[in-house]
């Protein structure tokens, strides 16, 4: 027995060093002298365990848990491994047992709170992330679990708590500050933010991650020179951290630096799922070259904005005498339709190989208009419009003599700019009592829920159940567009639709905005009929609206004016 004891002990070895092949071998020796022994299961179980193959580890922790159901390191070990496998519930039966055995054990409550959060009960996660840090004030995944819990339910408040009793607890922890310099940064307190990324390196100097995240917030607290310092810093940490070259790309495309800035601003498609499949293949991108009498295969980029405001390229990229095919999500083809020089358009779940080369859509501007400032950008695409939606959506919008206003607020949530570019619909508010104008909505998704709590409901028309239903994204929305005497929106893909179309369209941006709308500056060089109105202070759009106040009585005024004459 001491003999198999000793073995087992050099075989957990093995599975520290991730020999799991040898170790498993082992102990299938081991298993074969002493079918009977719970610790040579448990053992098997911990192997496959680590290897992540729950199902496997599940049936030995079962089997040594018949021979020792009073070891309760056993019990914690398999009520975990029945969360892994998203058994929640039985898992929290055995979590559960493990607690009542032994009050104090950590790991039972980060385990459970697991399960009740995957469950979507986060009243009992918060608890059990609560118990675990009384339990153990330095345990740092409680706090970075808790925090993240309250984050996500966009409690900032209570979640910069929790981070900043985690740093009293474990003051020299560098993820901890940064995570809570990410929260600042969300909240657009630049200084709080910078101070805790600033510690979080001054702690850990090397960490890729720290410095990336200082780099981020650098750059949307307009601190341009620092954030380009740290994003060379953090590439020179790791080369292969393609997310801090697209961010250093941004700031010199931003800044008109467009040598160096469509440079890096390439890296970002080793970050974006849309270029996954064609990468997997090794095909050679296309940087320029002479491609006449060759098919090159346009790829779109997974945001709608960028496909829409890029495909103006396709035209000029047909002169150079090639082949080409267009790569795009499946529900915005109709919009493509007018784009006579593609001569073939596919989806990006078609397996196409019959190709010379391959270009993301957002490349093209770096290669056909080097210098944007120098060379004018080509003309926005012909957006195709159906008909029928036209007519349909004359006759439900009702012709009359009033300014009719499209207003969109809030974009993506998942866009990690979202916090900068969305705005409360509260906002508004004072426009809506303008005399003369009616109001439409042209948002989607949750942020709709707004004009029912704002007391909206009268001013704005909400035509959402009818509008975009189909299989064919932005069918109604682009009839819509084209009966609408002016656009208010954030930086959203409604912008670019509308900006397309030659609807006179009132863009609103933060301080520091996506590089496409360069800075110091209320035009557009994408869209002759788009207005930019920029931010003057961070965070602070009340300043905006006041000015689209002013502009929109001035504008409703000189339309009613022409006509009632």
């Amino acid at each position: 027995m001491n003999l198999i004891n000793s073995e087992i002990k050099e075989t957990f070895g093995l599975i520290k060093n991730k020999q799991y092949n040898h170790a498993e071998s082992r102990a299938m020796v081991m298993l074969a002298k002493e079918p009977g022994n719970p610790k040579v299961y448990e053992l098997i179980g911990d192997i496959y365990f680590n290897q992540n193959l729950y199902k496997k580890s599940i049936w030995y922790y079962l089997n040594s848990c018949e021979n020792n159901f009073d070891n309760t390191d056993l019990m914690f070990k398999l009520g975990d491994n029945i969360c892994c496998l998203k058994e929640y519930n039985l898992a929290e039966q055995w979590l559960k047992i493990v607690i009542e055995r032994d009050p104090l054990y950590v790991e039972a409550y980060l385990s459970l709170a697991t399960a009740f959060q995957e469950r979507g009960s986060f009243e009992e996660a918060i608890m059990c992330y609560e118990d675990a840090i009384n339990i153990d004030p330095k345990e740092v995944f409680a706090y970075l679990n808790l925090a993240l819990l309250y984050k996500k339910n966009r409690d900032f408040d209570k979640a910069i708590k929790v981070y900043q009793k985690a740093i009293i607890n474990n003051p020299n922890n560098h993820f901890i500050l940064s995570n809570l310099g990410n929260l600042f940064y969300l909240q657009k307190k630049y200084d709080d933010a910078i101070l805790c990324h600033e510690k979080a390196v001054k702690i850990k100097s090397d960490s890729v991650v720290a410095n990336f995240n200082f780099a981020n917030t650098l750059y949307n607290a307009n601190q341009f020179e620092r954030a380009k310092e740290v994003y060379q810093k953090t590439i020179d940490l790791d080369p292969k951290f393609t997310k801090a070259s697209a961010n250093l790309g941004s700031i010199h495309l931003l800044n008109g630096n467009f040598k160096d800035g469509f440079k890096k601003y390439h890296s970002r498609i080793y970050n974006d799922s849309s270029f996954k499949k064609i990468l997997d293949k090794r095909k050679t991108i296309w940087k320029g070259e002479p491609i006449s009498e060759k098919k090159l295969l346009v790829v779109s980029e997974k945001d709608y904005e960028n496909i829409i405001q890029f495909s103006r390229y396709i035209p000029s990229l047909k002169q150079m005498g090639c082949e080409i095919i267009f790569s795009c999500p499946l529900e915005i083809h109709h919009l493509f339709e007018n784009i006579s020089e593609i001569d073939e358009i596919i989806t990006p779940e078609q397996d196409f190989d019959n190709f010379f080369r391959w270009i993301p859509i957002g490349d093209l501007p770096g290669i056909l208009t080097p210098d944007i400032f120098k060379t004018k950008p080509p003309q926005p695409t012909n957006i195709k419009i159906n008909e029928n939606k036209l007519q349909e959506w004359e006759t439900l919008l009702g012709l009359d003599e009033k300014v009719k206003i499209g207003l969109c607020w809030q974009g993506n949530p998942e866009n990690p700019r979202d916090h900068l570019n969305s705005v409360n619909l509260s906002l508004f508010q004072e426009l809506l009592n303008i005399p003369q104008t009616s109001f439409v909505s042209l948002q989607k998704g949750f942020a709709r829920k707004q004009i029912e709590d704002l007391g909206f409901a009268e001013q704005i028309i909400d035509y959402d159940p009818l509008v975009d239903q189909g299989s064919h994204k932005f069918l109604d929305t682009v009839a819509i567009l084209k009966y609408l005497d002016l656009v208010i929106t954030t930086d959203t893909s409604i912008a670019h639709l509308a900006g397309s179309l030659g609807t006179p369209t009132w863009i609103l941006l933060p301080k520091v905005p996506d590089w496409r709308w360069f800075l110091n500056t209320d035009e557009s060089i994408w869209y002759e009929n788009t207005r930019l109105f920029r931010q003057e202070s961070d965070g602070h759009w009340q300043g905006v609206f006041k000015n689209i106040k002013t502009e929109l009585q001035t504008l409703v005024k000189n339309i009613s004016e022409v006509r009632n004459t």
